[in-house]
C-alpha cells in the first residue's frame, strides 16, 4: 500500500481518483482525509502544511450518540459543516466504523487531537 506524509503524519493511500486530483488518505483508525491537489471544488481548508491546496476530513464514529459529541467538538476546535452534512451518515470512507462525521475547515492540530483518540472498546 502506498503513504504519503499529511503534516508529520504518515497515512495509507486508500483511493487516488483516476485524474489524480485527490488521494484518500486514512491517518489514524478513526480519522480519513480526502485531500485535493487543485482545489477544483472550492473547499475552503487551505493549509500549507498539509501538502494538499485543501482537504475534508472523516472522523468515524461507533453510533449517532458519539457522532454527536464528535459534531460539537469538531465544532468546538472551529470546524464547520454544509447544509445536510451536520449528522452522523453512514460510513463510506472511514472503514470499521458504523457512522462517520464529514467535518470541514479543521485545523492540522486538531486533526492530530482527533487522530489520537482509540476507537472504543
Amino acid at each position: 500500500m502506498e503513504t504519503i506524509i499529511f503534516a508529520g503524519i504518515e497515512g495509507q493511500v486508500l483511493e487516488s481518483s483516476p485524474h489524480g486530483n485527490y488521494l484518500v488518505v486514512k491517518l489514524s483508525d478513526r480519522i480519513t482525509i480526502c485531500g485535493t491537489f487543485s482545489n477544483i471544488w472550492d473547499w475552503e481548508e487551505i493549509e500549507n502544511d498539509s501538502g494538499f491546496e485543501s482537504f475534508i476530513t472523516y472522523i468515524g464514529v461507533e453510533n449517532v450518540s458519539e457522532g454527536m459529541e464528535v459534531i460539537a467538538n469538531v465544532v468546538e476546535f472551529g470546524g464547520y459543516f454544509h447544509r445536510n452534512e451536520e449528522q452522523p451518515r453512514k460510513a463510506k470512507r472511514v472503514p470499521g466504523y458504523a457512522f462517520e462525521i464529514k467535518a470541514r475547515g479543521l485545523s492540522i492540530k486538531s486533526i492530530e487531537s482527533f487522530a489520537s483518540l482509540a476507537k472504543p472498546s
